[in-house]
């Protein structure tokens, strides 16, 4: 059995820790990530993996994430979700990495308010830099929905205050607040012919070489760099 080389080790390692940065890392300059895919696709799965790896290589202890998951699924690591809105502040300032289920009876005013707690600790903290991620996203922000304020200062003015928005949903989300302000699509599962004019429209891809090859092989995903305008196919995520 040939072994990997020390010098293929290191490239692979470096493709990793450029795909976590662009990813979740807010740095000013990447705008929001859309992780889309329908359920069983491999979407929660490759989340969770590459959420704890880019918590263990980012040591800035400025930086805070809050994964927010309505249907209340996610977990990281062994610590309990956060289920109360007024418990978000204390958990944010003890840990770096906090999952929150809001309230499913008053689940947009919650989400709302966990957005904008993030810019107020950014205002009392010049150094402060956050990940939202927030699951189910085409319950906030879609082409048939306006967003809320916090949803459009998220998606509008995030990158300047070191705030990254992660959008995950089932497909991509057609929306004007989000179409000028995203950087990356990554896809697990592709729309129905449907939506295939929409996406080539709206962020210029035409996912038609990928129909194949992407059903054809489980788990597996498109990544799209969308002020690039390229494209690539990528395997399952190793653990």
């Amino acid at each position: 059995m040939s072994r990997i080389s020390t010098k293929e080790e290191n490239k692979v390692a470096k493709n990793m820790t450029k795909m976590l940065d662009d990813l979740y890392l807010p740095d000013g300059k990447r705008l929001t990530t859309q992780i889309v895919g329908k359920p069983g696709g491999g979407k929660s799965f490759y989340l969770r993996e590459t959420l704890i790896q880019f918590l263990k290589k980012n040591d800035d202890p400025d930086y805070r994430l809050i994964y927010i998951c309505p249907k209340q699924e996610m977990r990281l690591g062994d610590k309990d979700p956060i289920v109360s809105v007024d418990k978000i502040a204390k958990a944010m300032r003890k840990n770096r990495a906090v999952i929150f289920y809001p309230n499913p009876y008053d689940v947009e005013a919650e989400v709302d308010y966990a957005i904008e707690l993030m810019f107020q600790m950014q205002q009392q903290n010049e150094g402060f830099k956050a990940t939202i991620v927030v699951d189910d996203a085409q319950t906030f922000i879609s082409s048939r929905k306006a967003a809320s304020q916090a949803f459009r200062r998220l998606a509008l003015t995030g990158r300047s205050k070191n705030i990254r928005f992660v959008a995950v949903a089932h497909q991509a989300v057609f929306s004007k607040d989000l179409e000028g302000s995203t950087s990356y699509l990554v896809m697990f599962t592709l729309p129905v012919k449907l939506y295939h004019k929409d996406l080539n429209t709206r962020y210029g891809l035409d996912v038609e070489p990928y129909i194949e090859p992407i059903s054809s092989k489980p788990y597996s995903f498109l990544w799209f760099d969308v002020t690039k305008g390229k494209a690539q196919l990528y395997d399952p995520i190793e653990v």
